[in-house]
């Protein structure tokens, strides 16, 4: 049997042929260069796979399952996995050259942590990324909680690296399908462990009209949430400041799904999502915009969400 690969990349693949190509390519064209990839097609009905088969390269195997969620697939992806670590990729996003490198340097620089992150950039077109010349910074995360709750995350999912047995402990990514089943893992795996993060900008997240990110959490349980409470039961010796940050944190996703769901004009949802987040006391002010949005007539919410995105993007 040959020599297993220092990290493993998990692909989870469902109707992305547009994108699919380009971001496994972003990924074997990496500086660092041990590891295998392992798409997992979770039952894509457009022709993804199909395109992959013009790739020559033996650290890519693709693999097919159901259709059966992001989540099962990626956990699925960390079954197959033969690498110590495990880094996600989103099918439509990418990877800059040095993205492995960094995390594996992190790795090394911080044994003692299981999640490790490279800053990310946004775009909804592909954008040329300029190149900083100065020394990467890495840094073990103080308060991944803390952090969040500032909304200032230090890194997403197709910009992150686990440690695999530590995910796997960790009881993978929640299913059924729910949303939020990528920040559920993170919270659990940041409370047993330390978290590293740089900020090379490893990662181009590439927002897409039917991205995952991008639907309503109204149209799904929101796990992520439950899992911070869960969390905080089994935590009551904690600090009370990490306590705050944790519970702030649940606040802003609360506030965060109150938005999509006004933008997605379902008034109903956003109230009870108001409801939840009205303890928040480091984000009144947010919560009170919130509010007033609320009872904003839906025409004048509507033009507030299209000034909104245009300033945005």
């Amino acid at each position: 049997m040959t020599q297993p690969p220092a990290l493993s990349v998990a692909i989870p693949l469902f109707n992305k042929a547009g994108f699919i190509v380009e971001t496994v390519r972003s990924a074997l064209s990496q500086s660092f260069a041990d590891f295998e990839i392992i798409v997992v097609d979770d039952g894509s009905t457009d022709d993804g796979v199909s395109k992959l088969r013009d790739i020559d390269d033996p650290r890519l195997t693709v693999t097919r399952q159901e259709n059966s969620g992001v989540a099962v697939a990626r956990n699925q992806a960390m079954q197959e996995a033969r690498g110590r670590f495990v880094a996600f990729l989103d099918a439509d996003d990418l990877w800059q050259p040095d993205h492995l490198l960094h995390l594996m340097r992190m790795s090394d620089r911080f044994p003692q942590a299981a999640l490790f992150g490279n800053a990310f950039v946004e775009v909804v077109r592909n954008e040329p990324r300029r190149h900083s010349e100065r020394p990467v910074q890495y840094r073990l995360v103080d308060d991944y909680f803390s952090e969040c709750a500032e909304g200032r995350p230090p890194f997403f999912t197709s910009s992150c690296m686990v440690l695999r047995r530590c995910a796997t402990e960790s009881g993978g990514f929640p299913t059924p399908k729910a949303a939020g089943e990528d920040l559920a893992l993170w919270t659990r795996m940041a409370a047993g462990a330390p978290v590293a993060a740089s900020d090379y900008i490893g990662c181009v997240y590439r927002r897409t009209v039917d991205s995952l990110s991008s639907q309503a959490y109204r149209l799904a349980k929101d796990v992520s949430m439950s899992t911070l409470l869960e969390i905080l039961d089994q935590h009551p010796d904690w600090p009370s400041e990490r306590k705050s940050s944790a519970q702030e944190y649940y606040f802003r996703l609360a506030l965060a799904h109150c938005l999509d769901c006004l933008k997605a004009g379902d008034v109903e949802a956003a109230k009870n999502f108001l409801q939840i987040s009205s303890g928040t006391n480091a984000q009144r002010r947010r919560w009170w915009q919130a509010r007033l949005l609320v009872s904003t007539p839906s025409a004048v919410r509507k033009l507030i969400f299209q000034l909104r995105d245009h300033l945005t993007h």
